[in-house]
């Protein structure tokens, strides 16, 4: 039997009073019984994309497949999202300045619609988040504000920021609308080195997998959360590749990310390495 492929699934959003939409992609056996349930891998897009970019231009379903079929990949539900669509970009989170609730969005409209409508395994061990430059963010972000929810996150290209890495140009930028002001406690708690750092000493951590090309300009992001989890002790799987920050790079290091996830399902993840 073949891939059911991808489907837009429409929802309301109670925190942003607002249809949306997302595309999900279901497995080759999903039509084959009435029971059977599986994994959820959530895809964010990054910065000027919307619930489209991974399948138009990432190639998304043909990589899932291909997994899939080598058996790299379980079967999974994988859910193309939206990023809530206000501004260029929302980063998955809510803003200070009330602008929107865009992390609510996902955690309590989103999630609860897909476990709803389709035939997920609702628990953390088997959901996951990936994410692409301001996706990669969101994936890190939502994970480790939310451990309870999500078992592991993948970064690719990420726009893995915190308020120390933030220069003054930065800072006059959208950012601190959403983030509040720089010494703030909000802002702390969307500071993802900080985050980390919180949650090493828990028992209940997402297992954290990153990759980025040694030529984009948000290299110096990854190599300095690289360098902050090493530090502090927290396992993760960081690897880096030659590339730029283009699709070229996004799809095809997406790969590396779904394998981890895959073993994030299996319970062998995360190991505390770094490839180069």
């Amino acid at each position: 039997m073949t891939a059911m492929g991808v489907t837009p699934f429409a929802f309301f959003s109670g925190a942003l009073f607002a249809r949306k939409l997302c595309y999900v992609y279901l497995p080759p056996s999903y039509n084959e019984s009435e029971d059977t349930r599986y994994p959820v891998i959530y895809l964010l897009h990054g910065l000027y994309g919307n619930e489209t970019s991974w399948s138009v231009k990432g190639n998304a379903e043909q990589t899932i497949e291909k997994l899939m079929a080598s058996g790299d990949l379980r079967e999974s539900i994988v859910v193309m999202v939206s990023d809530g669509g206000y501004g260029h970009g929302t980063f998955y989170v809510n803003w200070f300045d009330g602008s929107g609730r865009f992390e609510d969005y996902f955690l309590y409209d989103l999630i609860p619609a897909i476990d709803r409508e389709f035939r997920t395994i609702a628990d953390t061990s088997h959901r996951a988040l990936c994410g692409l430059s301001m996706g990669g963010y969101g994936s890190f972000v939502l994970a480790l504000r939310n451990p309870h929810l999500f078992g592991a996150a993948a970064s690719i290209a990420g726009a893995l920021m915190s308020v120390g890495l933030m220069n003054e140009a930065f800072l006059r930028t959208d950012v601190c609308r959403m983030i509040g002001p720089v010494h703030g406690p909000y802002a702390q708690e969307l500071d993802l080195h900080m985050l980390a750092a919180r949650r090493v000493k828990e028992e209940v951590r997402p297992a954290l997998h990153f990759n980025c090309g040694t030529s984009d300009s948000l290299f110096p992001l990854s190599s300095a959360y690289q360098a902050l989890l090493e530090q502090i002790g927290y396992p993760h799987e960081y690897m880096e590749f030659e590339g730029d920050h283009n699709w070229e790079y996004f799809g095809g290091h997406l790969p590396e990310a779904l394998r981890f996830i895959e073993r994030s399902f299996a319970g062998s993840a995360p190991k505390h390495s770094s490839a180069v």
